[in-house]
């Protein structure tokens, strides 16, 4: 199967990313490395860098590629954040998520 991982550059996300691989699944991931690392992305999957809160970035991402299953882990963790910054919160847990069902 061809697999997306968004947040697939974080620590849950990477072990996902790990366990399809190993699986024999085709992987690529989808993350803006605002919280994930560099170094948490595999070399066998393919690593588009965009921000799910960015509905054009989505919209080019999921109409280039036919993924049989999203596996999806960006989010914005923080609660401090969230309090602080909840339009922002919202946006990217909210629309992000919206923006990935719309497709």
């Amino acid at each position: 199967m061809k697999i997306l991982v968004t947040g697939g550059a974080g620590f849950i996300g990477s072990h996902i990313v790990e366990s399809y691989l190993s699986a024999g699944h085709q992987v690529d991931i989808a993350d803006d490395l605002s919280t994930g690392k560099a170094e948490n992305i595999s070399h066998q999957a393919s690593f588009f860098k965009i921000d799910i809160s960015d509905s054009a970035a989505v919209e080019s991402l999921l109409s280039s590629q036919k993924y049989d299953i999203i596996n999806h882990h960006a989010a914005q963790l923080d609660v401090r954040k969230s309090v602080t910054d909840p339009v922002f919160d919202a946006r990217v847990n909210i629309i992000g998520t919206l923006n990935l069902l719309e497709w």
